[in-house]
């Protein structure tokens, strides 16, 4: 029962998280692997040959090695005059010069229908096909005044004609970013693969940042729940990641005439958020390695350069958002240093703390990758690969974060059982204390009786021979008293002695009983009668079978007047057995109550209850039975065998 508490715990918490995750890289495996092969080719002068290349079982990756003009605008009709420019040496790059044109020629089989796709060229760009204008994208121009930027994912039909020449010119205008107007990855192929692999490429996409988003929006609702920092940080890591994807923001999830300026100053904003919500969350979960104050002056040089963003000019963005990468560095060191000194205290390394521990790495590792490869990767620039390190993070994070809960809940059950057993031990220790009393009081009770018995006789002047035995009687109790005293401070102090069972002479017995019991019964103007007859010796320890007959004549006293109580002994009933019987001439024990008597605590007279449950467990310590052998308004019988002791 307890460990299926803990499952199902465990599963509220980790199943969602590990179905949205493995349902992602699921989708990116499957996609993956069906997608077509892609071949890289690069042209030569910035001609590409695909005459020989078998198009239709693939697609081809044009790698960016275009005929480049900078600062200049042509056209196909530029070129076909002649009237162009020197193109620009190996050197030079597009992200030199604001403005400028880039040109491919393609040599394919005659009357074919291609198509190519990519990004648009940052960030203005006109693409003419065989020289018609079939994309635009802002508007191009050779000064800021009149340029207007905008970025897109581009899909232009292709036709080679009877010649199969394809010529492909990209102009393009960057007033806005220091670097830019480099082509894109461009992939070509026939419609029909062409249309399947965008679509693989989009699924991706979508399942990576819609995944993510999903599970920003879980960890919210469990930051509200829970009230933790550790999910609020994970929402907003699970956040910047999801918008990182350019694809996904720009094309799928912002409108189509949304402000391009705005667009820009998000994207910035949100690539200078990841190291930033990475660094939160590491802070949040290891709160205690670190000083708060480092945090407060990290976060208000995030604040400043966000708001840097939200006013400077487009130029100068980048720049702000690289610093604030710069900048945590340093603070990642120092979280580093304190979680390392926070272990190394600890000096032990639990599985949760491996876990989150490499998700973490997984996390750093894939911003570093993508931090130093933005601006050399067009792929990288555009769709980012931190996405992926985000989701192995949340995964490792989200088991680690389950097995702690496992964790305390078993820990939370250990102590309830914990406390169950010190509750019993409390009434055991309760139940020790009432039979001690109970054991007591009955010696306390003949040496009372006796004691008042022999104060009359002293007070008449009436001495007989009966007073010397009283005397006797009261210093035997007194005695058995101290015996019970040492005893129950050898238990107090964990040096109990083993109770010693050897002969035990039953007459002998039995005139103890009478002489303890005669006294405490004439109060109720009842006689105790002892049968002595000859019976075998019985094994057993002396004092716990007198308490026996004790507690069993002092119940029979209670429910018997001006009667008589008699106790005997036969050996010749039972094989192997002594049996006593200890009969009253009372009222009977009620036929509701008569199943309950030996249970611990049962009273019908409102007593302790404790009488006969110490008779029945002594009589089982002494392998033996009782029972009620009969009762009614006539009386009751009580009867219960001892073991006889072995012939020598």
């Amino acid at each position: 029962m307890q460990l299926n508490y803990i499952n199902k715990n465990l599963l509220r918490w980790f199943l969602p998280v590990a179905i949205v995750v493995l349902s992602v890289l699921l989708l990116h495996i499957v996609f993956s692997q069906k997608a077509d092969p892609i071949q890289e080719i690069a042209p030569e002068n910035g001609i590409l040959d695909i005459r020989n290349v078998d198009v239709s079982s693939g697609v081809i990756n044009i790698v960016n090695n275009w005929d480049f003009y900078p600062s200049e605008l042509y056209t196909s009709q530029d070129f076909a005059a002649g009237t162009v420019g020197e193109k620009s040496r190996p050197e030079e790059s597009a992200s030199d010069t604001p403005y400028g044109t880039h040109r491919l020629r393609i040599l394919a089989q005659p009357n074919q229908y291609y198509t190519i796709c990519s990004f648009s060229l940052d960030y203005a760009s006109r693409v003419f096909v065989n020289g018609s204008e079939v994309a635009t994208f802002g508007t191009v121009a050779d000064n800021a005044a009149d340029f207007v930027p905008k970025v897109g994912y581009m899909t232009i039909p292709m036709y080679s004609g009877e010649n199969g020449e394809i010529e492909i010119i990209y102009q393009y205008g960057n007033y806005v970013h220091k670097n830019g107007g480099y082509i894109q990855p461009t992939y070509l192929s026939t419609p029909q693969i062409m249309e399947r692999f965008k679509a693989a490429n989009d699924l991706v996409s979508l399942s990576v940042s819609g995944g993510l988003l999903l599970l920003m929006l879980y960890f919210l609702l469990s930051a509200a729940v829970r009230r933790k920092a550790d999910f609020l940080c994970l929402a907003l890591c699970c956040l910047v990641m999801a918008l990182r994807d350019q694809n996904f923001l720009n094309i799928h999830l912002l409108p189509a005439d949304t402000s391009w300026y705005f667009v820009y100053r998000t994207l910035i904003l949100i690539v200078m958020l990841m190291p930033v919500s990475i660094l939160l969350l590491l802070k949040c979960m290891y709160d205690k390695a670190t000083r708060r104050w480092p945090l407060y002056v990290y976060l208000g040089m995030t604040a400043i350069a966000a708001m840097l963003i939200c006013v400077l000019p487009t130029q100068d963005l980048v720049s702000v958002s690289t610093a604030v990468y710069y900048a945590s560095i340093p603070y990642l060191l120092y979280l580093l240093f304190g979680v390392a000194r926070h272990y190394i205290k600890q000096r032990r390394l639990e599985a949760t703390d491996i876990l989150v521990l490499f998700g973490f790495l997984i996390l750093l590792a894939g911003l570093l990758y993508e931090a130093f490869l933005t601006g050399h990767s067009a792929e990288v620039t555009h769709y980012g690969t931190a996405a992926y390190g985000m989701l192995g993070f949340i995964f490792l994070n989200a088991a680690a974060i389950n097995l702690q809960i496992q964790q305390r809940e078993a820990a939370l059950i250990e102590s309830r059982s914990r406390g169950e057993m010190l509750e019993r031990m409390n009434r055991l220790n309760m139940d020790f204390l009432h039979k001690v009393a109970h054991e007591l009081k009955t010696p306390l009770t003949v040496i009372s009786g006796y004691a008042q018995l022999t104060g009359m006789q002293l007070a008449a002047d009436h001495i007989s021979d009966e007073t010397p035995g009283n005397l006797k009687t009261i210093q035997q109790e007194a005695q058995r008293l101290a015996d019970m005293v040492t005893r129950l401070m050898e238990y107090s102090y964990g040096r109990k002695s083993e109770l010693s069972f050897g002969r035990i002479i039953v007459p002998e017995l039995l005139e103890n009983v009478g002489a303890v019991g005669a006294p405490m019964c004439l109060k109720n103007g009842n006689a105790v009668k002892i049968v002595a007859s000859p019976c075998a010796d019985v094994h057993g320890n002396f004092e716990m079978l007198l308490q026996i007959f004790i507690n069993l004549v002092v119940n029979a006293n209670k429910n018997t007047q001006n009667g008589t109580i008699t106790i005997r002994a036969f050996d010749n009933e039972q094989e192997g057995f002594v049996l006593f019987r200890v009969e009253d001439t009372g009222s009977g024990i009620l036929p509701q109550d008569l199943p309950h008597i030996f249970e611990q605590g049962f009273s019908a007279s409102g007593s302790s209850g404790l009488g006969l449950t110490i008779c029945r467990e002594a009589v089982e310590a002494h392998g033996g039975e009782i029972w009620v052998e009969r009762t009614g308004p006539e009386g009751t019988v009580f009867a219960f065998t001892v073991l006889k002791e072995e012939p020598q």
